[in-house]
This record gives C-alpha cells, structure tokens and sequence, in this order.
C-alpha cells in the first residue's frame, strides 16, 4: 500500500469517526418534546437486562472477595461481608440510575447522575477511613479495601456513561427507522391509492370521449356521475385512515359512473351497520374490492350483475366487510398473496396490493379472502379483529 492511499485510508477513517461517540463525552442526540413522547413508547428496561446487571454485581463482589482472600489471607470475615455488602448496596444504587438513563439517556440526566455518584463516592471513602480507623485495621489490608471499593465504583461509573451513550445512539437511530417506516407505508398507500384511480379515470374518460363523438345520450349523465365521483372521494385519498361511512360513499360514487356506463346491466346495494360505519380502513381498500367485482364479476357476463356491499360488527367488536356479486365466481385455484402474471390477470394483484395495506396498518388483525358464494357468484371478505 502506498503512502497516499494510507494517508488518504487514514483521513477518511478520521473523518468517519464521531469522537463524540468514541471518546464517550456523553449523549449527542437531543429530542423534542413530540419524539420524546414517541420514545415514550418504547418498553422499560427489560428483567433479562436487570438480571444481567445483577450477575455482574454478585459476580464483582465474589471476585473482590475471593482476590481480598487471595492475597490477604487471614482476612477476617467481617471484612469480606463488608465488601460484599458495600457492593451490593452500590449495586442498587447504580440499577437505580441506570433505569432513570435508559428511561431519558440524555446529556443533562447524565451529568446530574454522575454528580450524585461522585457525591456518594466521596461518601464512601471518607466512611471507610472512619470505619478503617475504629476498626484498627492493618494498613495493607485497608489499601487493599480501598482500591477494590474505588475499582468497582469506577466500573459502575463508566457503566453509566457507556449506557447513557448507548442508549441515546438507540433512540435517535430508533426513531430514523420509525420515520423510514412511516414513509414507506406513505409511500405504499399513495401508490395503490394511484393504481385506483388512474386506471378508473382512463376507462371513464375514454367512454365519455366516444359517447361525446357519437352524440350518445349517455354521455351528460356519465359526466354528472364522474363529476360527483371525483368532488367527493379525491380529497379522502390524502388521509391515512377512512370511515368505513366514507370508503362506502366513494364505492357508490364509483358504481354510479359505472352504472351510467354499463346501463342496467348494473345494479348494486348498500347495507352499512351504523356501528360499523365508524371503524376505520387504508383509503381505497372498499374501492379496490367493488372495482374488481364489477371487472371479474359483472362485466364479463352478458346479463350483468348485482352487487352488494355489506358491513358489520360481530360480537367482539371487529369488523366484517363483504362486497359480493352474482359472477361466475373467483377463478379456480386464484392465489392472490403470489406476485405472478396469472393472478394479475385475474385481479390478483389489486386484491394482493390491498392485504398488504390492511397488514401494514393493523398487522396480523387483518385478513382478505376471497371464496364461492353456494348461489354463484364471490364474495371478497375484508375482516379487522379488535385490538
């Protein structure tokens, strides 16, 4: 290697480096009031780390016991218990501080926990040259207590400040991942949300384009519908979250353009629970379902179709949204949780896109299924158990 790529290798290792972090000069990260009360969710310093620190506590005072019995031997046991006891209470003491860092690791706590622990500290010395002096205790076995007692608070104080580094490193990369997260799922929505709409828009526009041509009838109805479609359901695409109340305002929207396209060869129902109109859905997720009844259920047969959609509550609270429609049914063996050309072009990957939404805002509370109606025809089934 030669000189300049070492130098060059060097300076960009130095430059890499936050000495900050390195040289352990405390926490650099400070948070604001609303990223605190989203740490505020994190959970508690857990009894597997408590556990750990009681294991180095037990094992740091048999060791200073058994290195006091080692070198001192004669030692009485007075001695000992008391080293294993100054430890212990220490221990507590620095369980106790390290709880409070791993609640608010930040510089301020830091410092004002590290000057009770140097008070303490203090404390303690001064008490052992009192008790060394009652006790007539020989001077080398009193050096000897003193430097252990010194060497473990000296480790529970570098203790602190390694945690309270560590742990506000934690919190600031666990709120980068958070806002990722958030982002994505943004991101994801504002995606399947353009899938909807776009191709809608397309079709609708390109019949009304020909129905103008032709000077079809047709045509002022179908414009009065897209109009009231798009005054109404455009703004909710923006939210998170819809009422199922909303979702179903924008589902029959859309079945009245498709109604004054399709003529009566369309025909749809609404049946919403009041209670059910509350609960809440990814935008576009009710749409997906009623668009692709409408394509792989009533358009492909010649006499049309009805469709329904229907929301409730079961007993738990949780609810149960179905959009059915007389078709001839899902295609046989439709697996719409595979990203595959088949199942594009059977409807799968609006249905899939939608389960991934539902999984993304209620996790594994949410399910998608697809099955035969005994009559003829499918049911897309959206269920959401309480949390």
């Amino acid at each position: 290697m030669s000189v300049v790529a070492l130098r060059d290798r060097v300076l960009g290792f130095w430059r890499e480096v936050d000495w900050r972090v390195a040289l352990m000069l405390g926490p650099r990260h400070r948070f604001t009031d609303a990223q605190w009360a989203r740490l505020a969710t994190l959970p508690a310093m857990s009894a597997s780390v408590a556990a750990a620190i009681w294991i180095n506590i037990i094992g740091s005072g048999l060791f200073q016991i058994w290195a006091v019995d080692r070198f001192l031997p004669g030692t009485p046991w007075q001695g000992l218990l008391a080293i294993f006891l100054a430890n212990h209470g220490l221990g507590v003491m620095q369980l106790s501080m390290l709880r409070q860092l791993w609640r608010r690791p930040t510089m301020k706590r830091l410092y004002l926990t590290s000057s009770l622990y140097a008070l303490v500290w203090i404390a303690a010395v001064l008490g052992f040259h009192a008790w060394q002096a009652s006790a007539h205790l020989d001077k080398a076995l009193a050096r000897a207590l003193l430097m252990m007692l010194m060497l473990g608070m000296m480790l529970g104080a570098l203790a602190l400040w390694v945690l309270a580094c560590w742990r506000n490193e934690y919190c600031a990369q666990w709120l980068r991942e958070q806002d990722r997260q958030a982002e994505a799922l943004d991101l994801a929505r504002r995606l399947a949300t353009a899938q909807i709409q776009p191709h809608f828009l397309f079709n609708s526009l390109a019949a009304l384009q020909h129905w103008v041509q032709v000077k079809d009838d047709r045509a002022a109805p179908l414009l009065g519908s897209l109009t009231g479609y798009l005054r109404a359901t455009l703004p909710l695409f923006d939210r998170p979250l819809l009422s199922v109340a909303e979702e179903s305002e924008a589902a029959r929207r859309y079945l009245e353009v498709m109604q004054a396209r399709l003529g009566e060869r369309l025909r749809f129902r609404l049946d919403i629970a009041p209670d059910a109109a509350r609960a809440q859905l990814p935008p576009g997720v009710l749409l997906t379902l009623v668009e692709n009844a409408v394509e792989h259920g009533v358009q492909p047969c010649l006499e049309g179709g009805e469709i329904t959609i229907r929301a409730t509550l079961d007993d738990r609270g949780g609810l149960c949204l179905q959009v059915l429609d007389n078709g001839h049914g899902p295609a046989a063996g439709l697996d719409f949780s595979q990203d595959s050309a088949t199942a594009a072009a059977q409807g799968g990957l609006g249905l899939r896109n939608t389960l991934q939404r539902l999984r993304q805002a209620f996790g594994e509370r949410a399910s998608l299924q697809l099955r035969t109606l005994d009559e003829g025809g499918c049911a897309a089934e959206v269920r959401i158990q309480p949390a």
